[in-house]
Formats: C-alpha cells, structure tokens, sequence
C-alpha cells in the first residue's frame, strides 16, 4: 500500500518488478545488445511499478536505472526500484548512464510504441549509438503472466460478470446504444473498472467497446476486431450510437473490463424477445467453435495449429465462412487474442502465430458471425492456458439472452 494514508492504493510488489526485470535481462543476454530503454507508459508500468515520464534503463546484466523527468517524486513513491534518479532532459541519458559504467552502444527500442521525433531525440543523444527492436520482444515476456498478474484478471474478470448480470434490467425498447452504453459504463466504474482500455499497438487507448442494436453491428469499422458500430460522430466510433433499440435484433455487448491495470474481454448478445432462428442457429455455431478453441488452449500447442484445426473441423464444414469473425470488410484472420496490461496482446490464435502456448498465458477468444439484415452474434470470454485446455475467467452464461 502506499505510504501516505491520506492516498491509499495498491503498489506493484517488488518481488513482480524484480522477476520482470531479471526476465527481460536473460532475453537480452542472448543477443550482442547492451540494454533496453524502456519509454513507453504501458513497459514502464510493467518493468517499474508506476507510470511517469522518463526513461528505464535496463542493462544485460546488474542494477537497472530509473530517470525520471515528472514525477520524479511520485516515481519514488511508487517504485521498488533502487536506483531512481532524476532526468532533466534527453541530452543527458548518455552521460548520465556512462557515468554509472553502463553501456550504450546497441540499445533496444519498442519501435512500434516510438515516435518518429522521440526516436530522433534518442538517435541524437546516443550519436555512435545502434538501435535494435525489442517490441516482440516485451511482447512475449508479458504474454506469460505471473500468478500475482492472473489473480488481478481474475478479479476483473468476477467484476465483468456483475456487469453482464445487470444488462438485462437495462434494456428497454426504444433506448439508443448510446444510453444502454453509458448505463453499462456507469455500472463497470461503480465496480472500479480503470475507465480506459489500452491497445499495444502504437500505445493506444479505446473507451469502454461496442455497443450495436441489429444491424449496427455489421458497420463497417477500422477496429482490429469483428465488431462494427456507428458511434455518436466519425469523430468518436466508438461505445454506441443513436439507432433505437427494437424487439428481436440481437443485442451486441462486447467490453473490456479494466482492475488494477489488467483486462478481460468480454462479448455477450441480448434480445428482446424472441431474435430470428438465423440468429440462434449462427450463436450456437459459435459457442461450438469457441469451445474447440477452448479445449486446445493448453501449453506446447502451436496457435497456428489451433486455427487450422479448428477452421477445417468446424468452420468451412458448416460453410460458415461467410460473414465469420466480422460482417464483409470487417473480417479478421483470427480467433483469439492475448490479454493482459492491454486488450491486443501476444499471442494471436492465428494463421501465422507458430510459437507455442505457455502456461499462464491469457487469451480472449471470440468465434462471431455476422449476419445481414439482422446484425452480429457470437460470443467472447478470457481463459487461462494451463494443462487441461483454458481455464474461463470471465464466467456466466455464453447463450443468446432473450430478455
């Protein structure tokens, strides 16, 4: 806890922050790299226990060093790392880190995080210096996730289930996405969600997810997932927008629920009243195809193997092809997806993914088919890799609710 009772909230333990540094370390020894700079918020959370502005310096080898340009007092606050020292601006991490005996020379760098003017900020401060990148390379080691981080997931994923419990008291026909939306929202802060969900990706951020009535869920998106919607504007396409909500068209619910940093993924479809038979039949299609996921999800297994199998045993048999895993363009070639400090992580349950499942890796799978003239059914839940296949952390009914 923090030190202050005045501002009391959880702290990363150290022994977390130890482990994760000394993990990345044995990575970095198995290349001719010096060290790695760690700049953007969500690896500097993961590798220092707290999110400020500075750059942490992990060498091949001994104590990793902390600058801090703002706040250096709340990083001191935060922290279990030692050695924290403050940072008034760029030009100085190459002399600041020599003079500790570190070297410079080859450095890794998340480029898919880094900026093109941060990058040539670091290219003029290191001017001999090489710089290699490391994002694949964060992005494995975080993938495994360590039995203080699967307990926190847990947790979002019991305060995800009280949320999709009180959906169904909220509908009421005639209310726009929009409204069911903010009663969601305001239901999942009540619970202590973080407010925003983070994407690896180019260190970005997404509001809440996808509320579609019908139809809506067919909209075209540029979304990494199978799920459209219209959105309030094409500034905000995000959350819901202002189509009314009419009797017997699925209700599209697909959220991310954020505790203490970490997500779960979560899609659940409504009705009110009874949705067509087209609707059912697609549904529970789907939840055979994620339980075939779900059965294979076990350490050693080859995600690109999980997809064919599952593709040739399930998918193109039944024809369902068409329209599955997002309506037209908004196809995706995946069927699940890591999970952790953000929703889009390593690995992917994809054609081209060929490195094999570990235990504790968190995975969201989500089989769903798009349907034209009706809208978007299907179905997404969280599960933990372990022996016996995955193990569902965001619990609760998959069917296809009739309200």
């Amino acid at each position: 806890m923090s030190t202050d009772d005045q501002f009391q909230y959880n702290l990363v333990p150290a022994a977390e922050i130890s482990q994760r540094v000394s993990r990345l370390q044995r990575r970095l020894q198995e290349g001719p790299m010096d060290g790695a700079l760690i700049l953007d918020p969500l690896n500097m959370y993961y590798y220092t226990g707290t999110m400020q502005q500075g750059v942490f310096f992990v060498p091949r080898s001994g104590e990793p060093v902390f600058l801090v340009r703002r706040s250096f007092e709340r990083a001191e606050r935060e922290t279990p790392l030692k050695r924290v020292l403050p940072l008034t601006g760029f030009s100085q991490l190459q002399t600041t880190l020599a003079d500790l005996g570190l070297q410079t020379s080859i450095l890794g760098v998340a480029e898919t995080t880094l900026s093109v003017s941060l990058f040539k900020t670091l290219a003029k401060a290191f001017p001999k210096g090489t710089f290699k990148d490391i994002s694949a390379l964060l992005g494995m080691i975080r993938a495994k996730k360590s039995d203080y981080e699967v307990g926190l997931i847990r947790e979002a994923g019991a305060r995800h289930e009280m949320v999709y419990d009180a959906i169904p008291s909220m509908l009421r026909e005639g209310m726009t996405e929009w409204e069911l939306g903010a009663e969601i929202h305001k239901k999942m802060m009540a619970l202590g969600y973080t407010g925003i969900m983070r994407l690896a990706a180019f260190g970005g951020e997404m509001f809440m997810g996808i509320v579609s009535f019908g139809e809506s869920g067919n909209y075209p998106t540029a979304g990494v997932g199978p799920g459209g919607l219209i959105g309030l504007s094409p500034a905000f396409p995000l959350a819901g927008g202002t189509k009314k909500l009419k009797r017997g068209e699925p209700i599209f619910v697909d959220t991310g629920f954020g505790y203490e940093g970490y997500f779960t993924d979560k899609t659940r479809v409504f009705s009110l009243g009874a949705p067509p038979a087209a609707a059912l039949d697609a549904h529970k299609v789907c939840l055979d195809i994620q339980e075939a996921v779900r059965s294979r999800l076990k350490p050693g297994v080859i995600p690109s193997r999980i997809y064919e199998e599952v593709y040739n045993e399930f998918v193109r048999p039944r024809g369902f092809e068409k329209h599955f895993m997002g309506f037209g363009s908004n196809q995706v070639p995946f069927l699940g997806h890591g999970i952790g400090l953000a929703i889009d992580e390593f690995p992917v349950i994809a054609a081209k993914v060929h490195t094999p499942l570990e235990a504790n890796m968190i995975i969201a799978v989500e089989p769903k088919k798009g349907l034209e003239g009706i809208g978007l059914v299907g179905v997404e839940n969280t599960f933990l890799v372990t022996d016996e296949g995955g193990e569902n952390l965001t619990p609760g009914s998959d069917e296809l609710t009739i309200v």
